[in-house]
């Protein structure tokens, strides 16, 4: 009895110590990547209408500002705007683009996806994004990553943030 009562503890004591390592191993998780913060101030450098016939509205915006980690940089984003929905009510509508951001390491390449709805302070957009990998150079080359996007229509700001996960 004694015997069988040591066993259980052991067997008690083993699965908790397996249970604490394993929660720590996840509350750590070392497969997390890297945070990448960038902020830009946009301007817009060509515009294509074609809301009366289409509902599409095309443009293309360059800017400068930073990539936390990498520094100064500048982006070039190309944006297709369907006008013909309003995923926030009137007035409201969806972006689907590419960010192009270059520093000295390399060029990082960003797909994004946004809605754009009006606020009492004016248009903000609120964007999902995924690197690509593929198309990014130098050290971005093969990175993979997503994240969010905040973007303010009236100031012609955006801020990212989310993972970076570059290649081994």
């Amino acid at each position: 009895m004694k015997k069988t009562r040591r066993v259980l503890l052991s067997a008690g004591v083993l699965a908790a110590l397996a249970s604490a390592v394993a929660l720590h191993a996840a509350a750590a998780e070392p497969a997390d990547g890297n945070r990448l913060e960038a902020s830009f101030a946009e301007t817009n450098v060509s515009i294509t209408n074609r809301i009366a016939d289409l509902g599409v509205f095309q443009l293309i915006n360059t800017g400068s500002g930073t990539l936390d980690g990498y520094g100064s940089a500048t982006m070039v984003l190309d944006v297709t705007q369907d006008r013909s929905v309003h995923p926030c009510g009137a007035g409201s509508w969806t972006n689907a683009g590419v960010r192009r951001i270059t520093v000295a390491a390399g060029v990082l390449v960003i797909r994004e996806l946004a809605y754009v709805c009006p606020t009492p302070s004016g248009l903000v957009g609120t964007s999902t994004w995924t690197i690509d990998g593929p198309s990014s150079t130098g050290v971005f080359a093969g990175a993979r990553g997503d994240g969010t996007e905040s973007i303010d229509l009236t100031t012609h700001t955006s801020t990212l943030s989310g993972k970076l996960h570059l290649a081994d």
